[in-house]
């Protein structure tokens, strides 16, 4: 897949020339604009590239970092108009924080895991950041140039969370809804048509004969995005953090269930496309 600046990443879209898509130049993120359109569909923590020099000095495996990340999180937004997928993991960098905390200290575990051998140099931060930088401009460029031609933006920011950490149990049985969406930080009377319609079209998904739980900040409130375009721009971005929980698949394995996945993903799709109209 051909690599783009950013500057002719926007160069492309001010000539509206699609569809577009590439990886941008240092590898952050790979996009695909097939049409302009007033969604986005984002899949921050769908990555899980560590550049070589980072991998050297990661204390945490394969294993462990796929199972805190979220893979096959870009299937659910891979039929969005206007798609961008990270690709690198949240354990070099985590896009879901500012960029004053988007690199896991070497002090402090993440859920019980040590990251770094050592503490990172000045260098390796540095590079680090650039990317962190690189793929939160390509993500405000794209917001400006759907702000040009409609009234709001409206992100869905797609996440999936682990259930089985405590035990192993049927995901039915788990108490916790199998979809949160997270608007803690939205101005949520504003946008309350949007969201109500968007949670009523998610919650008549069923998934092998059981009813899928809904729920609006039970289990995460919304993450950085949420919280940095609710206060620039408040009545014109809605970002809808999602977290899945993951009965798409095994996250001890990383089997994917693919009937489930499909389902969700149609789903998806269908609550998108009835609050847009």
């Amino acid at each position: 897949m051909q690599s783009y600046t950013l500057e002719e990443i926007r160069d492309k879209l001010e000539k509206q020339e699609f569809p577009m898509e590439g990886i941008t130049a240092l590898g952050t993120a790979r996009f695909c604009f097939r049409e302009p359109a007033g969604t986005l569909g984002i899949a921050l923590h769908a990555g899980s590239s560590v550049r070589q020099d980072m991998l050297e000095i990661m204390e945490v495996s394969a294993e462990e970092r796929c199972r805190e990340e979220d893979p096959h999180t870009d299937i659910f937004v891979k039929d969005f108009p206007m798609q961008i997928i990270a690709l690198d993991s949240r354990f070099e960098y985590d896009l879901n924080r500012d960029m004053k905390n988007c690199i896991y200290s070497y002090h402090v575990k993440q859920w019980g895991l040590q990251v770094w051998s050592r503490p990172l140099t000045t260098e390796e931060i540095e590079f680090t950041l650039q990317k962190y930088r690189e793929f939160h401009e390509l993500l405000e460029m794209v917001i400006d140039h759907i702000l040009g031609y409609s009234r709001i933006a409206i992100l869905f920011d797609v996440h999936s969370y682990c259930y089985q950490r405590e035990r192993k149990t049927e995901w039915w049985k788990d108490e916790r809804p199998e979809i949160n969406l997270g608007t803690k930080s939205i101005h949520r009377q504003h946008f309350a048509p949007l969201i109500d319609a968007f949670l009523e079209r998610l919650s008549r998904t069923r998934v092998d004969r059981h009813q899928i739980r809904v729920a609006e900040n039970a289990i995460f409130p919304g993450g950085y995005l949420t919280r940095k375009y609710a206060g620039s721009h408040p009545e014109s971005v809605l970002v809808l953090a999602i977290e899945y929980k993951k009965i798409f698949m095994n996250e001890w394995t990383g089997e994917l269930h693919t009937e489930i996945l499909s389902t969700l993903v149609r789903d998806l799709v269908r609550a998108r496309d009835h609050i847009m109209q």
